[in-house]
C-alpha cells in the first residue's frame, strides 16, 4: 500500500461498524477474548476492526486490519516490544502504517494514557 492511499483511507470519514461487537473466547490464545468486524465505507474498503484481551496478561489490543495489507492502525495496552530500528517501545502506544516499516514501527508512545 502506497503512503497517500494510507492517509486517504484513514482520512475517510465514511467508515463505521454496523453490527454489535461481541467478545467471544479465543480458542488459539486461551484465556484471551476477542472481537472481530467488519468495517463499512463509502469507498468498500477490505476492513476490519479486531480486538483481543487477556485477562491474565493484562494485554488490550484493537486494530484496523486491511484484508489485503494486514494490520495498518493499532492501539496496544500492556505490551512493550522492540521497533524495527531497535528502539524500545512502551506498555501503552499505537502503531501506523508507514510504506517502509508496515505497521511494525511504534509511532505514538502513550505517555499519560489511563
Amino acid at each position: 500500500m502506497k503512503q497517500q492511499d494510507f492517509e486517504t483511507l484513514l482520512a475517510d470519514i465514511t467508515k463505521e461498524i454496523n453490527e454489535p461487537i461481541e467478545w467471544k473466547e479465543d480458542k488459539d490464545h486461551y484465556p484471551s477474548v476477542e472481537f472481530k468486524v467488519e468495517v463499512i465505507s463509502e469507498p468498500k474498503y477490505p476492513l476490519v476492526v479486531k480486538g483481543s484481551y487477556n485477562q491474565l496478561a493484562q494485554t488490550l489490543t484493537y486494530a484496523l486490519i486491511h484484508q489485503g495489507h494486514g494490520r495498518i492502525y493499532a492501539l496496544d495496552l500492556g505490551k512493550d516490544h522492540h521497533n524495527p530500528t531497535c528502539s524500545t517501545v512502551g506498555r501503552k502506544h499505537k502503531h501506523r502504517w508507514t510504506e517502509s516499516f508496515r505497521d511494525k514501527e511504534d509511532m505514538y508512545r502513550m505517555i499519560s494514557l489511563l
